[in-house]
């Protein structure tokens, strides 16, 4: 507990009272409280937040068993509680002591004379100008032998106490009739409108007639359960100096004790204009925050769009080059050379994408049984060749305790995995990159990529996972990168459950490792289908695409396989081909002037008789995953991304010749 200071002898006579403002209340106000204090055995109290100085009313004295004066500092009063009410009291008063939480709870209190009361203590909090909570007040009351006298006391007591409890809050009365008989002084700080001009008032006139219609349920709802706690409504009225005021309230029935019958309404009514100010400013950001999402999504997409589409040229027709068997050897150099930079220009959109993804939280996991001794050793495989290029030895070492068959996302481990260990081998000149695979815990796998590079600084290893972020970010660095590898992997391996470090000694190379739960699994009955390689037949295809260089570039890729080829530059030119006769397969780009790919496929899917089951494949740089849903959504049956890998195409190709032949042979 907190210690105390300014200890003294001061009461709620000498202290509490002189400390709050009247709010016009008055010194009459002040003696009926005072009354209603000892009448109904209350006690109350006050804590100055900053100062942590305590003063008590003669009643709570009283409660306690103690000399009026002879008061005990804070720690001393709380120990007095019940050891199983301790927690939850100490808890209460420390939520308002730093947040301003107001609060009700009941407690057993061990009296000086060693007997057990049971009280309860309700407490509100005010606040500086500054907004730092700066009092506590209290009302404690005694509930063991609670009973008041008469009506009148209790009447007084309620609403008194109700006054003490909410400080600025209103304290209203309604009758049946809607006319207010009482409401608080602290009414002409909120409204501007003294209680004097306001009683006698129908609620009609004074809350806007919107909001009266949902009153009037809640308050037939209240008489209709009037055990039920009272829900909370928010309705409008107008100041004084006609500004509009937002009120918060919880009409609840009065009850008369003597006859159980409902004679009205009581409620504490709370000023929310300021809260529903900031409601509206919320709204207003979240707003401005979606629209900037919006913005942001729209401008990769059309970023990745505009980048694919002439890379798809670049990339293709220089891997057409490569191919070939005849080109001079300077020739063959600057082909391979503008083939590697289009693949390290694609990576880099390929990872703005990946994080966008996953700072927007879009990206989807799909586990699945996986070999994990097979799996990485495959993975490693495809980096043989790079290190090989620079002399380095890539090795795996596989301990025997791994498991054999897991539940993983072989997808995204790999891109983890590849991303590492393409880092190591760009990193490290001279030496070796060893992979490890090993359990790790229960259910889980440890991957590790060791190297025998630079090494890098304890300074520098903090900023290595942060977005945009190089250990070399110097103009004359030696290595290129946007600085979003690590980043995406940190994401990845932490949506997947794992987590992601690195460990190195400069001089002496690193280590990455990441770890992501693996469950074991047993092996699938059936292994998966092989990737094909070529088609089964020769196919008649429908080549659409506003770029006659994209066109020429699928021809190309394709032809040698024996197939033939209608174009269209557009989605109305694909319509009226789909119209005329019949195609074994329709690559459909999407943005296109006119009517674009969508509006095609689905213009294709409803009207052309011969091509209404034709395999519809888009073959677009529009590669979110809104957009491949929006592919699908337009009645398409696959998504192949520009730039178009040669492989990838004849193997998409091969994969819907089956649902081509199929067509064709129904049609015939």
């Amino acid at each position: 507990m907190m210690e105390v200071e300014g200890r003294g002898k001061k009461t709620m006579g000498e202290d509490f009272w002189a400390a709050e403002p009247r709010a016009g209340a008055g010194s009459e106000t002040l003696n009926w409280a005072k009354l209603a204090e000892q009448v109904a055995g209350l006690g109350y109290w006050r804590l100055d937040v900053p100062t942590k100085a305590i003063a008590w009313s003669d009643g709570l004295f009283r409660l306690y068993g103690l000399e009026v004066g002879d008061l005990p500092d804070l720690e001393t009063a709380m120990a007095a509680i019940h050891p199983e009410d301790s927690a939850e009291a100490n808890a209460l008063l420390d939520r308002a002591m730093t947040l301003g939480e107001d609060y009700t709870g009941q407690v057993r209190l061990k009296r000086a004379d060693g007997s057990w009361r049971v009280l309860q203590n309700r407490s509100v909090c005010r606040r500086d100008e500054s907004g730092a909570v700066a009092t506590v007040f209290g009302v404690v009351m005694d509930l063991t032998e609670m009973e008041l006298a008469n009506e009148a006391v209790r009447a007084s007591e309620a609403r008194y106490r109700l006054l003490a409890e909410n400080g600025n809050d209103l304290i209203v009365q309604i009758d049946l009739e809607g006319r207010l008989t009482y409401i608080s002084p602290s009414v002409e700080v909120v409204t501007g409108y003294t209680p004097e001009e306001l009683l006698g008032l129908q609620l009609d006139e004074l809350i806007d007639p919107r909001d009266l219609p949902g009153l009037d349920r809640l308050v037939e709802e209240a008489f209709e359960n009037p055990k039920r706690q009272a829900a909370c409504i928010e309705y409008r009225v107008d100041h004084k100096d006609g500004r509009e005021l937002w009120l918060e309230a919880r009409p609840a029935p009065l009850i008369d004790a003597a006859t159980g019958e409902a004679i009205g309404i009581t409620d504490v009514v709370r000023d929310v204009t300021e809260r529903k100010a900031l409601e509206r400013e919320l709204v207003a950001k979240c707003e401005e925050a979606q629209a900037a999402t919006r913005a942001k999504a729209e401008f990769l997409a059309n970023m990745s769009h505009e980048i694919r589409t002439p890379l798809t040229a670049i990339m293709g027709f220089a891997g057409l080059l490569d191919g070939l068997g005849d080109l001079p050897p300077m020739a063959q150099a600057y082909v391979r050379r503008i083939c590697t930079a289009g693949e390290q220009l694609l990576g880099v959109v390929n990872d703005v994408l990946d994080f966008s993804r996953l700072d927007a939280g879009q990206v989807e996991l799909d586990p699945q049984p996986l070999d994990a001794t097979a799996f990485v050793a495959e993975s490693v495989d495809l980096l043989c060749g790079q290190a090989e290029a620079k002399g380095l030895e890539l090795r795996t070492v596989i301990s025997p305790d791994a498991p054999a068959w897991v539940i993983l996302d072989g997808g995204r481990v790999r891109q983890v995995l590849l991303n590492l260990v393409g880092n190591a081998i760009k990193f490290t000149a001279s030496g070796e990159v060893a992979v490890t695979l090993e359990p790790h815990g229960q259910g889980s796998l440890k991957l590790t990529v060791a190297d025998t590079g630079p090494g890098i600084a304890p300074k520098l290893q903090g900023r290595l996972f942060e977005r945009f972020s190089q250990v070399d970010g110097s103009i004359t660095r030696d290595f290129g990168g946007a600085g979003l590898g690590l980043a995406i992997c940190k994401g990845l391996v932490e949506l997947m459950g794992g987590s992601i470090g690195v460990e190195s000694t400069p001089g002496e190379g690193s280590t990455f490792w990441f770890v992501v739960p693996a469950p074991r699994s047993k092996a699938p009955k059936t292994a998966p289908e092989a990737r094909r390689s070529a088609p089964q037949r020769a196919l008649h295809i429908l080549i659409v695409d506003d770029l006659p260089v994209n066109r020429q570039l699928v021809r190309a890729m394709l032809e040698p396989l024996g197939h033939s080829f209608d174009e269209a530059a557009s989605g109305s030119e694909s319509v009226m081909a789909a119209v005329r006769r019949p195609f074994d397969l329709i690559l459909m780009d999407l943005q296109m002037p006119g009517m674009d790919g969508l509006e095609a496929a689905r213009t294709i899917r409803s009207t052309s008789e011969i091509n209404r089951e034709a395999p519809i494949v888009a073959l677009s740089a529009n590669v979110l995953a809104e957009q491949i849903a929006a592919c699908h959504g337009a009645g398409m049956n696959d998504h192949l991304a520009k730039p178009i890998v040669p492989a990838d195409l004849v193997d998409m190709v091969a994969k819907w010749s089956g649902a081509g032949a199929a067509r064709a042979s129904i049609a015939a």
